[in-house]
Parts: structure tokens; sequence; C-alpha cells
């Protein structure tokens, strides 16, 4: 059954209302950089992720960090942690992977050892930023409030520990991931037919509906789209 008006409506409505952060941080200059929008972020991020200094590359993969804990007071922790831990040779075998990634491939981040970077959440931020028009970043949150829901969704398909506090990259988990990918790219494309409403827009108005405790709708205009 596809999504009615009404559905579609609070879905558009969503997307406008999304409003994580729209920071990066200069690490040549010891600031913190205000985009005007997500793409903005996008831009910034991925430049530095596919750039021919390995350096940029390390800035690019602090700021996947940086933003993604933008609204939690250990992020720094994070991207220090990151920061000293990472070496030359995982940039530079970041920097090739980045370059020539196809398919969801977050079995093929995770190899890279990259500290911080072992779990899906933030795997799957890096894949978001590289392509944000085809693949999105899959959430713990997302996969305990949908997944709890008594509406069935994609999310009835992937399960975790109790008291799980991450979500680890499986075989099964990353075949989950691109379905949820291809989700969201139906659904852009069925519903909008705009160039400027990709697949991660999306993502990020189910993320929205979830974190302002309406995970009932985002699990509705899923099971419907």
């Amino acid at each position: 059954m596809p999504l009615d008006d009404v559905l579609r409506r609070e879905l558009t409505e969503a997307i406008k209302a999304y409003d994580f952060p729209r920071v990066t941080y200069d690490f040549r200059n010891s600031i913190e950089r205000q985009h005007d929008s997500m793409r903005g972020v996008e831009e910034c991020v991925c430049g530095s992720l596919l750039s021919d200094d390995a350096e940029l590359v390390k800035d690019g993969l602090s700021n996947v960090l940086y933003w993604g804990y933008a609204r939690m007071g250990y992020g720094w922790v994070r991207v220090n942690r990151f920061r000293d831990g990472v070496t030359t040779n995982n940039l530079l075998e970041a920097q090739s992977l980045f370059r020539q990634l196809k398919g969801p491939g977050l079995s093929e981040i995770k190899k890279l050892r990259l500290p911080e970077f072992g779990g899906l959440s933030f795997v799957s931020k890096v894949r978001m930023f590289l392509d944000p028009a085809n693949y999105v970043t899959l959430d713990l949150k997302l996969i305990k409030k949908l997944g709890s829901e008594k509406q069935l969704t994609i999310f009835d398909q992937i399960s975790l520990p109790p008291n799980a506090t991450t979500a680890r990259i499986s075989s099964a988990n990353e075949q989950f991931y691109e379905r949820w990918c291809c989700l969201c790219r139906r659904i852009a494309t069925s519903y909008f037919g705009d160039p400027n409403i990709r697949a991660v827009e999306i993502e990020r108005a189910v993320y929205h509906l979830v974190s302002t405790d309406r995970p009932g709708l985002a699990a509705e205009i899923l099971a419907s789209a």
C-alpha cells in the first residue's frame, strides 16, 4: 500500500524539520565551521575523504566523528582518540579504498581498522558521506526504536543482543544495511522525484521522527512505503 497524502506530507515536513548540527571542524585553524546546510557538511567531509592529501583524509574521518557526536559531551574524546591512534598506513589504505568503493562497503571500511570506526553506526556514516544520494546512516537508535514498534517494518529484519551499546558489522547486518539504503532510495525516487531529495534525506527524516518521540509515525511511513 503506497503512502497516502497524509503520510507523504508528514514525511515532507520531517525532511524539512531535520535539525542535526550542521558543523565540522577546521583542524588546521582550530575553529568550528558552521554550514548553511547539510549539503555544506557533506561537501566538506566528502572532499576531505577523497583528498590526495592523507592529512586531509584524517581530517575528514575526524569530522565524521565530530559531526556524529555534535550533541554529545564526549565527542572530543572520540575525535582525539582517533587522531592519536590512526597511522599513516591506515590513512593511505583508506584513501585508496574510498576512491573505488562499490556497494555497501561496510566490511571493507571495517577492515581498515581505523580507531573509533568499528561499529555499524559510524562506519555507515563514512559510507553515507562518500555517497549520500545512495547510502545512508544506520544508527543504533533507529534499530532499537523501530525494531520495538508494533507496526512491522524493515527493522524487524535486524536484531541486537539485549543491552547492546553498538551494532556490529556482520554479513547479515551488511545485507540489512543494503536493504535499508535501497528502501530510502526507493522512497526518494517514488514519492518525490526531486534531485534535492535523496536517500539520505529520507533516512534523516526517519531519524528526526524517532528523535522527536514519534517512532510510531516513522514506522507507519516505512511500512506503507
